[in-house]
């Protein structure tokens, strides 16, 4: 067992103010600096927690700092370049890098070889893993609440795969006790040049995934809305039952009321109902046990950690092979061997055609550095 307070530093104040709060928080930590290229931002944040150490410049800030945790708060784009640069070059004892984890496996899989060679515990920002709701959907499938599981769904309504989906993808891959995938089956829709955070993403996705046991996992993203569709949600089919968990109180069923506070239910093969309230969770609750539970990982004081890297690289995984099922229109057997990203692939070899012109981001419009491949937001 551990008491020791590590030393944190953030960068990117966007999201990165979250992180920021759950270092200010935890009594495992303590914030010692922040970064941000824009010094607006920058400093708005380090006033609000406090904070003395102010940097516009990454590496300077692990130079000057040295800090024990790295949260890289950023756009996608960077997470494996700035995962990377502290692990190999500063080595803290533990990072914790936002999602979509990466621009393709091959990021993805460095990243985590980096942090494995250099003793660096990499986490990955999924925090809804530490939702109140999400954790006893988890803990009801593995006491056989439902049976085994044999279909679940998840949908989404906006924000592409790598920001959108990945959530969706990895909260039910934590519901169902993180299996293994094995194969993918998938297809994308992209007729505009639409961009997100500065990546290129697709309008429109859908995929099925493969388990060893045999069932199956649909996740939907942009695809039209019906009876089965609510954002934020999952829903499990298993052999004796049928499971639903919501993460969010104000998403509504068409034959619930406005002041329904059902959040998860069981429905029995028997014809039993049982339903569990929300617990008044939030994602900046699950954010502040998600950075406790990093700190006390990384400093010994606990055994391992939900977000662990060496978990959350499948979702990564599942998401390239839906592109690259796309790609190659046909079935993805896994581990995936393409380690470039498959959908900009098909957009630069014009498999992918925009047929209405005009790149557009989705989320917004900042100024970016290039990416390893020099692509940048419009």
């Amino acid at each position: 067992m551990s008491d020791e307070v590590l030393r944190a530093v953030v960068v990117g104040c966007g999201v990165g103010r979250n992180h920021a709060d759950g270092y200010a928080v935890s009594e495992a930590a303590e914030l010692a600096a922040l970064c941000d290229v824009d010094e607006t931002k920058l400093n708005a944040v380090a006033d609000a927690f406090d904070v003395e150490g102010r940097y516009t410049d990454y590496e300077t800030m692990l130079r000057e700092v040295r800090p024990d945790l790295v949260s890289v708060a950023t756009a996608q784009p960077l997470h494996a370049e700035m995962t990377i640069l502290a692990a190999t070059q500063y080595t803290p004892k533990g990072i914790l890098c936002e999602k979509g984890m990466a621009n393709n496996m091959g990021e993805a899989r460095a990243m985590l070889a980096a942090c494995d060679a250099n003793g660096v515990k990499l986490i990955i920002g999924h925090e809804s893993r530490y939702l109140t709701q999400i954790q006893q959907a988890r803990e009801l499938i593995a006491a056989g609440a439902i049976g085994a599981p044999r279909l679940t769904h998840v949908w989404y309504g906006q924000g592409g795969m790598l920001n959108q989906m990945c959530h969706g993808c990895d909260r039910a891959l934590f519901v169902l006790g993180d299996p293994r995938p094995t194969w993918v089956m998938g297809n994308v829709q992209r007729r505009s040049d639409r961009w997100e955070r500065g990546w290129p993403c697709e309008e429109m996705a859908a995929g099925l995934v493969g388990f060893e046991d045999g069932s199956r996992l649909v996740l939907e993203g942009e695809t039209p809305g019906g009876a089965h569709t609510e954002v934020h949600t999952i829903t499990v089919v298993g052999s004796e039952g049928t499971l639903t968990v919501r993460t969010e109180g104000e998403v509504r069923r068409p034959h619930e009321t406005a002041a329904d506070p059902v959040g998860l239910r069981v429905q029995r093969a028997d014809g039993t109902l049982e339903t569990f309230d929300f617990h008044g969770d939030s994602y900046l609750g699950a954010r502040r046990r998600e950075i406790d539970a990093f700190a006390r990982w990384a400093a010994g004081s606990a055994d391992g950690h939900y977000q662990d890297a060496h978990l959350c690289i499948q979702t990564q995984e599942v998401l390239m092979a839906i592109y690259e099922s796309a790609r190659i229109h046909g079935l993805v057997e896994l581990p995936l061997a393409t380690r470039a990203s498959p959908l900009v692939e098909m957009i630069d070899s014009g498999a992918l055609p925009v047929r209405y012109p005009g790149r557009h981001d989705i989320r917004h419009r900042a100024a970016l550095a290039p990416a390893a491949d020099g692509r940048r937001a419009p």
